[in-house]
Formats: C-alpha cells, sequence, structure tokens
C-alpha cells in the first residue's frame, strides 16, 4: 500500500519519526493527485512555548474539488507503518485515493485528510494560527525535489488565510504530540 503525503509527510525528517526502517530520498515518489487540493483549514489544539493557552493551529489539509489536482509524495508503507501514521494523524480520517496521475498500481493509496466539520477552520474564525515552524518544515522538506515540484507545491498553498504566529508550538493532545514531534523511538 501506500501513503500520499501533502503537507509534513514531504519532509523527510519529519515523515521519518513514524518509520523504524530509514527513509531514503528515493522512497518519496512526487505525483499529481486528481480531484483535490491543499486548503490551509484543519484545526489542530496547539500550545505555544512560553503560553499556556490552547489556540487552533491551521494545518495544510486536502479539499475534494473535482476541477483542481495537487501535487505530494507517495511513500510505500507496510501494515505496521500504517498503523504508525494513523497515531501520528489521529485526528484526520483516512481516505482512500482514486486518481494519481502516471502512477499505476495495484495497490490501495491512502491519505489523512480533516473531514470533522468542527476540526475544519472558517475564514471568520478567531483564534487561529498557522505556525510558522509548520511553514518552515514544509519549505525545508521539498529542498531536495526538483524545482518544478517545489514550484508547485508552493503555489498550492501559498495564500495564507489566517494570521502565521511565529515560536515553537506542541500538540496539546500527548499522543499525537508524541508522534508528530518525538516519534516512535521510543517503540523500537
Amino acid at each position: 500500500m501506500y501513503i500520499f503525503g501533502y503537507g509534513s509527510l514531504v519532509n523527510i525528517s519529519s515523515a521519518q519519526k513514524s518509520f523504524k526502517r530509514e527513509l531514503k530520498h528515493e522512497d518519496f515518489i512526487p505525483v499529481v493527485v486528481n480531484g483535490y487540493k491543499k486548503a490551509w483549514n484543519s484545526i489542530e489544539y496547539i500550545v505555544f512555548d512560553g503560553e499556556e493557552e490552547i489556540i487552533n493551529g491551521i494545518f495544510l489539509n486536502l479539499q475534494e474539488d473535482k476541477n483542481s489536482n495537487t501535487n505530494g509524495v507517495l511513500l510505500k508503507i507496510t501494515e505496521e507503518e500504517f498503523e504508525f501514521l494513523k497515531l501520528r494523524e489521529k485526528n484526520y480520517s483516512c481516505i482512500e485515493i482514486s486518481s494519481v496521475e502516471d502512477f499505476q498500481t495495484d495497490e490501495k493509496i491512502y491519505t489523512f485528510m480533516t473531514t470533522r466539520e468542527e476540526k475544519i477552520a472558517k475564514a471568520d474564525d478567531e483564534s487561529c494560527y498557522i505556525p510558522k515552524k509548520y511553514i518552515s518544515l514544509l519549505e525545508d522538506g521539498l529542498k531536495p525535489y526538483e524545482n518544478k515540484f517545489k514550484e508547485e507545491f508552493v503555489s498550492s498553498y501559498s495564500n495564507y488565510p489566517f494570521p502565521i504566529k511565529d515560536g515553537t508550538y506542541k500538540f496539546s493532545d500527548p499522543i499525537q504530540n508524541k508522534f508528530a514531534k518525538d516519534g516512535i523511538k521510543d517503540e523500537l
């Protein structure tokens, strides 16, 4: 099976936290998925260092849109790796992707996206911030890819509908934080 990554999973260092095996850049297959677009609307509850207030951190999400496509990467994964990814992406729904351009496989392709209405930010929502460190994670992760892929990726998300907030943050959910920030090293 494969997982489609369109956010932090594009970054090899970030993705590595959910894998026991050592990932290599060659493991990441740049692709275009039809019927979806990226959107800044996935709410995750986060706390910035030095602050006590839990805020709505806004992260990249996929939205169904039959007239759109978006790029990202495919990673071939095992069942065990899929289970770790489910913990990392625990607030997202796991969905099957059916249309990937120029990529043929008999195996299933999955991705994670926010689908619960209460976890999708609206333009007039307050106390919503896009973490600058998350944007940096995306940009750093794009460095090894070809220029065309990088340019298309950045242009697919560069319209920021919420303020950007600087600083280090953690997820308020301890399980999600462990698998997103610390990884599975304690599970080995």
